[in-house]
């Protein structure tokens, strides 16, 4: 018989609230409640500031836990901390199976279906993206990079936003290579933008987190902080371009390392620590802070709707 776990869902988006229901449900009875002994809950709004169970925080954003207002967190970047539990946001989206190796592929058969050069989609561009700014510039100065977000555009075309996974997909496999820059230099923080092009073999170049390498092959991608300078980068980038022994190692090599998922993949993993979660007998933070009682008097009042 699956144990009963009183739980509620807090600030969170509808994708937030069905992952974790399909994770959850086949291991233990969900008794939704409000309050609820357990809450799972986003960054929002602050709702979740009306509970006093034990919360759990979940974010696929760099927004860090605040250990003053929760007692677990699930993020998507490193922390030394037992209380968190690291969830890439291309692990939550999961898809594993898409860069496992059945058969070795033809690098010269991809490369002809691959007319475009570089791709970058780009949906800002401000001071937290300056790194990825400052490559597209180097890069298409000595060979043309085509821009379809908001940002840096120089196609007069879209990639739109309607089934945004597969339209971005479908565009990015007409090229040999994506920019693939993260928007901050955080250990773990790893997005879609470095497994999307792998998953139609295009070799992404890759700038962001420092352990990338412990989660993905680095012989089937392009790193560049392994080069003294964007402008030495980018001359890389041409050379393999030109290079077609060197673009089919590329082309060739396992995305995982032994072609076999991380274990940032492995779901059993967050389950176990639910499982831990829904077993402690720890306090909840809420309850051991003196003014809780107050914060949530006048949260309730302020959240009173007209006429209650």
């Amino acid at each position: 018989m699956k144990p009963t776990v009183s739980l509620g869902f807090c600030d969170l988006h509808e994708g937030g609230r069905t992952f974790f229901t399909q994770l959850l449900s086949p291991h233990f009875h969900l008794r939704w409640d409000d309050p609820a002994d357990f809450v799972i809950y986003g960054h929002i709004s602050h709702q979740h500031r009306l509970q006093n169970g034990v919360k759990i925080y979940w974010s696929q954003e760099l927004y860090g836990p605040d250990w003053k207002e929760c007692d677990y967190a699930i993020i998507p970047h490193l922390v030394d901390d037992p209380r968190a539990y690291y969830l890439p946001i291309y692990a939550f989206d999961g898809m594993a199976d898409k860069l496992v190796r059945s058969t070795i592929p033809d690098p010269a058969a991809i490369r002809s279906a691959k007319p475009h050069f570089c791709s970058l989609l780009c949906a800002y561009a401000d001071r937290t993206t300056r790194k990825r700014q400052e490559f597209f510039h180097i890069l298409n100065r000595r060979r043309k990079v085509d821009s379809a977000g908001p940002a840096l555009n120089n196609t007069g075309f879209r990639v739109p936003k309607e089934n945004r996974y597969q339209n971005k997909i479908d565009w990015i496999r007409n090229y040999r290579f994506n920019l693939a820059f993260e928007n901050r230099l955080r250990p773990g923080w790893t997005t879609e933008k470095l497994v999307d092009p792998l998953h139609v073999h295009t070799i992404p170049i890759h700038w962001g987190d420092p352990r990338v390498k412990d989660y993905f092959n680095p012989e089937s991608f392009i790193c560049a902080q392994d080069f003294p300078s964007l402008e030495a980068l980018a001359e890389y980038v041409l050379h393999v371009d030109d290079s077609p022994e060197l673009y089919a190692r590329y082309i060739q090599a396992t995305p995982f390392h032994q072609n076999r998922p991380n274990p940032a993949y492995d779901l059993h993993q967050l389950v176990e620590f639910f499982q831990n979660i829904f077993s402690s007998r720890t306090r909840p933070i809420a309850q051991r802070r003196w003014f809780f009682p107050l914060t949530k008097w006048r949260l309730a009042k302020r959240n009173k709707l007209p006429g209650q």
